[in-house]
């Protein structure tokens, strides 16, 4: 499989580690929404900044690209992708968060939330915290969370984001009622789960056609 690896920050760095570990071949690295895509790639894998999001994926449509993102911040124009997609013929997978442990964790907490539904007692408090580059805030993982929760218990739930350091990336959904405290938590270790999540649905999208999320994959490869 040819990549064309769009935005070479730290990300972008080590999608191109996993895919090259796995007999991937790199075919244009671009870092800057100015240069022109060449097209003769696969697939173009997106982790660039939140304004330069939109058109690189725009210029992958017009090369009949396949493109995976991951690039959060920049959501408000997901619905004009997707109507993109389906009257053009382009194919695109975008998640908030390619790792499979946060994957997991979207599950576990939908379940949970489904069962706080009957508990009216308990609060929702959505923490997450980031290094201190990370452009947006709150992250869009938080905001996935916020949406399937605030989509069952039919609340506003809040997030309280912060920027520390190196973290690369904790997230936390608390319930807490006047006698209890429930939280469930997930911390990234390292960028790799993310890469190679982002490398494997790459694998899975080239067979592909239409506008894709996380759980699309999921469902088809688990």
């Amino acid at each position: 499989m040819k990549i064309c690896i769009i935005g070479y920050g730290k990300m972008g760095k080590m999608v191109e580690k996993i895919a090259i570990s796995k007999g991937h071949s790199i075919n244009q690295i671009i870092d800057s929404s100015s240069h022109e895509i060449e097209g003769n790639a696969d697939v173009a894998i997106i982790f660039s900044t939140p304004d330069s999001a939109l058109p690189n994926i725009m210029k992958c449509f017009e090369k009949k690209l396949p493109v995976i993102c991951g690039t959060t911040g920049w959501l408000k124009d997901i619905e004009k992708i997707k109507k993109y997609c389906e009257t053009n013929n382009n194919t695109f997978l975008f998640s908030p968060n390619f790792s499979l442990g946060v994957n997991l964790f979207f599950k576990i907490n939908n379940s949970v939330s489904k069962i706080m539904r009957s508990h009216d007692e308990f609060n929702t408090k959505i923490c997450e915290v980031h290094h201190t580059t990370k452009i947006d805030s709150p992250s869009g993982t938080a905001l996935k969370i916020k949406k399937d929760i605030d989509s069952v218990l039919k609340k506003d739930t809040s997030i309280e984001s912060k920027r520390i350091g190196s973290n690369n990336g904790t997230h936390e959904v608390i319930y807490e009622s006047f006698s209890d405290f429930i939280k469930i938590s997930h911390t990234a270790k390292n960028r790799e789960s993310f890469a190679l999540g982002s490398v494997v649905c790459a694998e899975w999208i080239i067979s592909q056609n239409g506008f894709f999320q996380m759980d699309d994959f999921l469902n088809d490869f688990l």
